[in-house]
């Protein structure tokens, strides 16, 4: 009886297998697909509507140009442009004319234009968000005018100006001059009661009669709404606060005041601790950081204890700075970009509760503290500069 409950046992697995190993109802072959590089979404001339920029790999002649070493004047990449009143719509008509299928699941960035983010952009972000093939990883941008336009600007180093635009910001992210935003921390900024949302802005320039993209600046959101931009000082200011900082030279003038030494940031390590005593919300920004000496611009012979506290104490007062002016700009703008509601509701749920409503009132007048601990470490190969006195 035993031998009989074995082998049915066996012929059931089987069973089961077999039905596991059948194909895949809705996989699509690569020459059925068009893989989207990029996305553009601005502001529709007609009310209530949008355009959206599509920017699809042409995989066939990227292969054919490669095995020629000649691509005859022919990008690598197609943009389609489509009207609608929402992306699901304007994606529906792309179907009109293509005979392949969109595929997100490779697409490299999304921009904003100005237009369409001073609108808001809360409907254009539940697209993304809902459906399954777009990445979370995926960077987003607002551009200075129309997002086509950045999307039709030849790169020189990528075949498509998506993916050119997207290791541009990577390269940006490891200088941290300009945040890099992905789409699950625009989201989760936006989706915060307090914190205001933060994203590259995206610029054209012309160098040499040749159009070039290049991130310039920091747009600032509240809520869904763009509201105001940050220099690249009040941007660094800020992601010094929040722990963003990776890499980077901090400026600081010598002693006499006439040159300048370059310090490269080693490394970085930032905390935000919210403080309630009687009653009062108070916010404390601890901010440590190491660097080498990078180039000085004057012959004086700094690798001595002396000059290392007198250019450490400059370094402190320099990040310090940053970080108030970014301070300053947030409170103009009535925008929590540092995220000091959340950090506080983290720490004293109780306490936010009565200080929720007020909280547009309460940031600009709370006191933050800005402790600076900077550590000078290196002089690199050499010590003495090659001209030293």
């Amino acid at each position: 009886m035993k031998k009989y409950i074995k082998i049915w046992v066996k012929i059931i697995i089987c069973i089961f297998m077999a039905l596991n190993l059948t194909s895949c109802e809705s996989s699509s072959e690569l020459n059925k697909l068009a893989i989207v590089m990029g996305v553009g979404i601005d502001k529709g001339k007609e009310k209530d509507t949008m355009e959206l920029t599509i920017q699809m790999a042409k995989i066939l002649q990227s292969s054919a140009s490669k095995g020629s070493g000649n691509s005859g004047g022919n990008t690598d990449y197609l943009n389609l442009k489509e009207d609608g009143r929402s992306i699901s719509e304007c994606i529906k008509e792309f179907s009109r004319k293509l005979n392949r299928k969109l595929f997100f699941s490779h697409n490299q960035v999304i921009i904003l234009g100005e237009d369409a983010a001073i609108a808001g952009v809360e409907k254009y972000m539940d697209f993304f968000l809902r459906y399954r093939e777009t990445r979370l990883l995926v960077w987003i941008l607002v551009s200075k005018g129309s997002a086509s336009d950045i999307l039709n600007i030849k790169p020189d180093f990528e075949n498509a100006p998506g993916r050119s635009i997207g290791e541009l910001v990577k390269n940006e992210q490891d200088t941290s001059q300009i945040p890099a935003v992905n789409l699950k921390d625009f989201a989760s900024r936006m989706m915060s009661k307090t914190t205001s949302a933060i994203v590259p802005i995206i610029e054209v320039s012309n160098e040499n009669d040749k159009k070039i993209a290049y991130l310039k600046e920091t747009a600032v959101f509240k809520k869904d709404k763009m509201i105001g931009t940050l220099d690249k000082k009040e941007t660094r200011g800020l992601l010094w606060a929040i722990n963003e900082v990776k890499d980077g030279v901090v400026t600081v003038s010598t002693s006499d005041g006439k040159n300048e030494v370059n310090i490269a940031t080693t490394y970085v390590s930032s905390k935000i601790i919210p403080q309630i005593k009687d009653n009062q919300a108070s916010i404390k920004i601890q901010i440590k950081q190491e660097g080498d000496l990078q180039d000085e611009t004057s012959s004086e012979d700094l690798a001595n204890p002396k000059a290392f506290e007198v250019l450490q104490r400059c370094e402190e007062d320099s990040i310090k700075e940053e970080v108030m002016s970014a301070l300053k700009k947030a409170r103009e703008l009535n925008a929590d970009i540092f995220g000091f509601g959340d950090i506080i509701y983290q720490h004293y749920p109780k306490k936010w509760d009565e200080m929720q409503k007020d909280w547009n009132k309460i940031f600009q007048n709370i006191h933050v503290d800005v402790n600076v601990n900077a550590k000078l470490k290196r002089t690199g190969r050499i010590t003495k500069p090659i001209m030293a006195k």
